[in-house]
């Protein structure tokens, strides 16, 4: 317990030590004027760099949220990306997913558990898109089957 209070004391009395060196030679400085200016001319080439950063970072997002304005309210683009692709597999798991294979060595879950009959079977050509909020979505060609699954593999 001594020990402790003496290494903590010891740690509280050390002086703050300065790595950087443009810093450390405002210190060896007497003159108090001299001094202060050494200060002032870091912190203000610091500050300048900085400020002339986030003016760029925040003119990028100005352009940005410029651009969704004038895009607001109009309908989005219909060459949504999808594939397509063959089922070699479909295998239920003991937590009520449904694990799909396809041919391009792709593995996709089901989001929603399934206890009965999977809506996929091997064999079916499926295409898979972006779902309409989030997520995506698995359907099946030629039928009214759809199912929303998460990429595994």
């Amino acid at each position: 317990m001594h020990a402790l209070v003496l290494a903590g004391s010891f740690f509280l009395s050390m002086p703050v030590f300065c790595y950087d060196t443009d810093i450390q030679k405002c210190t060896d400085i007497v003159a108090p004027d001299e001094r202060l200016r050494c200060y002032d001319a870091i912190f203000q080439e610091k500050k300048l760099t900085k400020d002339s950063t986030s003016l760029s970072r925040n003119q990028e997002a100005k352009t940005i949220d410029q651009q969704k304005e004038n895009e607001y309210g109009l309908e989005k683009s219909t060459e949504d990306f999808s594939i397509t692709a063959k089922i070699i597999n479909v295998n239920k798991q003991a937590n009520f997913k449904i694990y799909i294979t396809l041919d391009n060595k792709q593995v996709w879950r089901s989001v929603k558990d399934f206890y009965d009959r999977a809506p996929v079977r091997k064999g079916e050509t499926v295409s898979i898109s972006e779902g309409f909020m989030s997520g995506y979505v698995m359907k099946v060609e030629g039928k009214k089957n759809s199912l929303r699954v998460r990429r595994i593999k």
